[in-house]
This record gives C-alpha cells, sequence and structure tokens, in this order.
C-alpha cells in the first residue's frame, strides 16, 4: 500500500463519541469534501466490520463517480478502516483514535491507495496524493468544528 495523506487532529470530545460518529459512513459528506453522497448498501450496523456503503464522490477530470466501499477492520474506538472498489485507485481509508485526557482523543485520517503497480505510482498516485491532502485538510478540520460544537 501506498500512504497518499495523514492528517492528525486534537478534538476536545471523547474519543468514544468522536468513533461513533466518524464510523456512521452516512455522514462522512457532513465533514469530508467531494464526498457527494453516501449510503448504507446493507443491514450491519455502522461500525461494524462488513458494512457496506455506496459513496457517490467527486473525482477530478473525471466528474462525480459510484465507489462501493466496505468497513474492513475496526478495534474498538481505536481504529477504523474502510476500502472502495475504485480501481485504479483501489482506496484504503484509516481513522485511528487515541485517548489524551477524559473528554478529549487524537485523530489520525489517512489515505492509502491499495495498488501497487509502479505504472500508478508513477501517474496516478501524484495526482491523488494532491487531492487528498487539500480534502484532508479542510475535512480533518471541518471534523474537528463540527464535533466540538456539539453537532453530532
Amino acid at each position: 500500500m501506498h500512504l497518499l495523506t495523514e492528517k492528525t487532529i486534537h478534538i476536545q470530545q471523547p474519543a468514544s463519541v468522536v468513533f461513533g460518529y466518524v464510523s456512521n459512513m452516512e455522514r462522512f459528506g457532513e465533514w469530508f469534501p467531494g464526498v457527494i453522497s453516501i449510503a448504507s448498501a446493507n443491514a450491519l450496523d455502522h461500525g461494524q466490520q462488513g458494512k457496506e456503503y455506496l459513496e457517490t464522490v467527486s473525482v477530478p477530470l473525471r466528474g462525480m463517480r459510484k465507489v462501493k466501499m466496505e468497513v474492513r477492520e475496526v478495534r474498538g474506538h481505536q481504529l477504523f478502516a474502510t476500502e472502495g472498489q475504485f480501481p485504479p485507485l483501489m482506496p484504503r481509508m484509516e481513522i485511528a483514535l487515541r485517548e489524551t485526557g477524559p473528554n478529549s482523543c487524537e485523530l489520525t485520517w489517512r489515505m492509502f491507495s491499495r495498488n501497487t503497480s509502479w505504472t500508478a505510482r508513477l501517474t496516478l498516485l501524484p495526482l491523488a496524493r494532491r487531492v487528498m491532502d487539500k480534502r484532508a485538510t479542510l475535512g480533518v478540520a471541518a471534523l474537528k468544528k463540527r464535533l466540538e460544537a456539539g453537532e453530532p
């Protein structure tokens, strides 16, 4: 896997509250740029491994695209990871949480590409890095603002 971007922020909310919000991917578009819509694609609960979503995203130079995503890894309130079926990028998003106090935590948001080909590394990944880095910067700031304002 190739790391595209990583952003870390401190949020004045318990990790359990932050996890409850970010693990409901139907809310992803409320704070992350480029997400047009996202809906559950199976009956599993949010935050559960195997939960599926259908996401509509804005893709530079390609317009809107639908991406099937699945929750691949969940570890308590510490890690939430999804993988999307979106060739050739084949994204993996990870959200890691670490308690820093009784009502605060550190959130690290990462985006990877699961495409390991050398042609993707030379052509697709540089553009994906630029786009995702900008979106991630705006997204984690919006997430922090929303959660600290008590909006969820």
